[in-house]
């Protein structure tokens, strides 16, 4: 099977595919079409996955997307939002390959623009079209994918949540940094922002763990220095920078819980959906989940009992308290770790492309017969 991935902007998802897929369906040759940075150009590595990365021309899509997909006789689009203009794009233009739309994101329930000075009108029209348009649907969560029915009706949907590669998961684990001075270390990886409000502007949620004697590490996606200065002025901060995924999970080891709690000023809906991608790279790292009761998080931690949800942080610190909780959660997540990998799921998906594709070509044969007959 030829399958094209296109993302405006790839990202650790597309490796995780990639990755799983040469682990269990090597069959598959993997495309990947874009308009922002490669991956290997944003994370080092990862375009090698890949049979061939492929700029699409802003003022051009359609027309480089139909030469990509006539060229590589592709057989399958998996297109992953946000923004949701390349579903839109293909499913207008690609009319002989079934196109799947995969909601990581989704632009009608945040109150902060994707990217700044965005047209969120031709957003909104982009995700409908998107949505509605599409042969079949994949989403991150069990709630989202409530919230896009509710909005564009039922279709050929899955959910998939944000599962760790193997490759990311270690292999070994560092002596826990509370073993030495007898003090709770906390880890957050991840997007750090400053735009007040932003649910990554972590920056009020930190001090306020800090002032509680409790250590907050950070692991920035890019380089924010606002962070650094954050950690220059408080003595339980510690801003670590940027560090590649692949090295990362055994970094991260060393530390006794994984932050997921997100501001919540502006986006609550949104993050009510979410099941980001730490969630399940600090189980792999063996870390109990702390978090504020974003609804799916609050849902997955409570039912797996991985890890801790909280209105506040002083609510956070009295839980942390309580000894026989804690060990209890340590233990349950090390048991449960290697559950939440790609690998693990991944012929999930596998018989998901079968089944478009069944459903596809059945629909499709039917109609050429037809034109067939009129000729």
């Amino acid at each position: 099977m030829n399958l094209l991935f296109l993302r405006p902007q790839p990202a650790i998802r597309s490796i995780k595919y990639a990755l799983a897929f040469r682990a269990c369906e090597p069959d598959i040759n993997c495309f990947h079409a874009y308009t922002g940075k490669t991956l290997t150009e944003l994370y080092g590595y990862g375009d090698e996955l890949f049979q061939q990365m492929t700029p699409l021309r802003p003022s051009h899509l359609a027309q480089d997307l139909q030469q990509l997909v006539e060229t590589y006789d592709i057989d399958l689009i998996h297109s992953q939002n946000a923004p949701d203009f390349l579903t839109r794009t293909a499913v207008t233009t690609i009319h002989g390959t079934p196109i799947i739309h995969e909601n990581q994101d989704v632009i009608s329930m945040r109150q902060t623009p994707y990217h700044p000075n965005a047209d969120i009108p031709s957003q909104l029209r982009d995700e409908r079209i998107a949505n509605e348009t599409c042969d079949a649907r994949i989403h991150v969560s069990d709630p989202l994918c409530k919230y896009i029915q509710q909005q564009y009706g039922p279709k050929l949907e899955i959910v998939f949540p944000n599962y760790v590669s193997t490759q990311f998961a270690p292999n070994s684990f560092q002596t826990k940094l509370s073993a030495k001075d007898g003090e709770i270390h906390i880890v957050y990886e991840g997007t750090l922002a400053s735009y007040s409000g932003d649910h990554y502007d972590f920056r009020e949620i930190f001090h306020q763990i800090a002032d509680h004697n409790l250590h907050i590490h950070m692991y920035d996606a890019h380089n924010n220095s606002e962070y650094h200065v954050l950690a220059d002025n408080h003595k339980y901060i510690h801003y670590h920078g940027h560090l590649d995924p692949r090295q990362l999970s055994y970094e991260l080891t060393q530390y006794d819980f994984g932050w997921s709690g997100f501001n919540q000023t502006k986006n609550q809906q949104h993050l009510d959906v979410a099941l980001p991608n730490k969630l399940f790279e600090y189980l792999a790292c063996g870390l109990p989940v702390l978090s504020f009761p974003h609804h799916a998080q609050h849902q997955f931690i409570q039912t797996e009992q991985v890890g801790l949800t909280f209105r506040t942080i002083q609510e956070m610190v009295t839980m942390l308290q309580n000894t026989s909780l804690i060990k209890s959660l340590h233990k349950n997540v090390n048991m449960k770790r290697q559950r939440y990998t790609v690998e693990r799921h991944i012929d999930s998906i596998l018989q998901f492309y079968n089944v478009i594709l069944q459903r596809f070509h059945e629909r499709v044969k039917p109609e050429r017969d037809m034109r067939g007959v009129q000729a």
